[in-house]
């Protein structure tokens, strides 16, 4: 192993850099040493970004030098000074934030939608390695190495003849995301059986998918040394379900699909914020740093992408603000204590109360009969609930489960049951275990 991770690491990944012109191996190494940094050194890197940053757009994004923001000493300052940007406000003018040609040599990516109108970020080859990079760098702290094998799952299942030559050279197995039936998850299972693989990346609800129907089928053989868990709202159920089944932890990373890489989960189980990569800020309703341990709405700032520079862009999530920034794995980063999910991840009653994925599962763990659930929300006065029922129970308690709600949140709250054989996914492919769509 030792022979290959430094065959991949020596000779492989500077070829492959060399070949696509790309700095990704470079980036890597520079992501490791700032791994290592102190709390000082890593404010003072990101201080150095931001006031870098900061100065770019003011004189090459169109939008930003529109905003005429008087310039400050102080970068935090300067940063306080412009205004929060909304995802329509952005999508609507996106050729106002690009800084270079939208021609063949940037690549463009589009968000999910899951929290707002889906937007088309651009980067260049530069900007691309580096998320990379980092990607990486968290894969590590998951205890990956080059030449460790990997199941991985993807959107994209058209592979291009350089990636198929990368998945095979870094034992990767690819497999779709969107199509996780219990025959085929079964069969991929089985697969695993007599062909280990070292770590498992996917969606959070494909990997609770695959341990769920492993647990079920009473397949004991499928091992991973650690289980990568990415792009959706994690759940304390899922991850029981997953650590329990794979005999692994579970490490949890937190991005959103504009290009931010935020925070990734450690050693010790800590969410640690990538602060020279971007500044976080968590924001009341009105405007306002939340204090430590309090909720709000998650506001980035990017100092990496230069191609489509955001300042203070509210990607719909809610966070909750740490109360302590220091961590037994040794780690430096500043630590967010908990990810709560998108704003259209809750429910909204009428006396203006949110229900939480936390609060939904505290209940439905209640009715066993029901073996998954979906919460859907098309109107502010009607909740909908969609399951997939036990086969072997005649009767679900709906009124019950109804009741419990009401008791939970002290308001009457109207309710539909929809029993159903295969649960909806979003609009964005994935599953979201409560959907508001107003």
């Amino acid at each position: 192993m030792i022979r290959t991770n430094f065959f991949l690491e020596k000779v492989v990944l500077p070829l492959s850099d060399r070949f696509n012109h790309s700095p990704f191996y470079a980036k890597l190494l520079d992501w490791r040493r700032i791994s290592v940094l102190d709390k000082d050194q890593l404010e003072s890197l990101q201080k150095e970004k931001l006031t870098k940053m900061l100065s770019f757009v003011s004189q090459h994004s169109e939008f930003y030098s529109l905003q005429n923001i008087a310039k400050s000493r102080d970068p935090y300052h300067w940063l306080a000074s412009f205004p929060v940007l909304k995802k329509g406000t952005f999508k609507e003018n996106l050729n106002f934030f690009l800084t270079a040609p939208n021609d063949n040599q940037l690549t463009s990516i589009m968000s999910s939608g899951s929290s707002g109108p889906p937007s088309k970020v651009f980067f260049n080859k530069t900007e691309l390695a580096n998320n990379r990079a980092i990607q990486i760098l968290w894969w590590e702290w998951a205890g990956y190495k080059f030449g460790n094998s990997l199941l991985q799952t993807g959107v994209n299942m058209k592979r291009s003849k350089e990636k198929k030559i990368k998945d095979f050279l870094l034992k990767t197995r690819y497999i779709d995301a969107m199509s996780h039936s219990e025959e085929e998850i079964l069969k991929e299972l089985a697969y695993l059986s007599k062909n280990p693989k070292d770590h498992f990346v996917a969606y959070a609800s494909s990997l609770y998918l695959f341990a769920k129907v492993a647990l079920e089928k009473n397949i004991t053989g499928v091992k991973f040394k650690s289980v990568i868990s990415l792009g959706e709202k994690l759940l304390p159920n899922f991850r029981d379900t997953i650590e329990k089944v794979f005999s692994c932890k579970v490490f949890d990373t937190y991005g959103a699909s504009e290009g931010f890489l935020i925070a990734s989960q450690c050693k010790a189980g800590k969410y640690h914020i990538m602060t020279p990569h971007l500044v976080l800020e968590v924001l009341d309703e009105r405007g306002n740093e939340v204090n430590p341990g309090e909720m709000g709405r998650v506001i980035l700032t990017g100092l990496d992408n230069f191609t489509t520079p955001l300042i203070r862009y509210e990607v719909g999530d809610l966070a909750v603000k740490s109360k302590d920034n220091t961590c037994t794995c040794g780690l430096q980063f500043p630590i967010l204590d908990e990810i709560i999910g998108r704003q259209t991840e809750f429910i909204l009653t009428p006396k203006g109360k949110y229900i939480t994925v936390q609060n939904v599962v505290r209940v439905m763990k209640h009715f066993p009969e029901i073996e998954q659930f979906k919460v859907v929300q098309e109107e502010p006065d009607t909740v909908n609930i969609i399951y997939i029922p036990d086969p072997k129970v005649l009767k679900i308690r709906e009124e019950e489960i109804q009741k419990m709600f009401e008791e939970v949140f002290n308001e009457p709250l109207k309710f539909k049951f929809q029993s159903v054989k295969v649960l909806p996914k979003a609009k964005t492919g994935k599953f979201q275990l409560i959907e508001r769509k107003f």
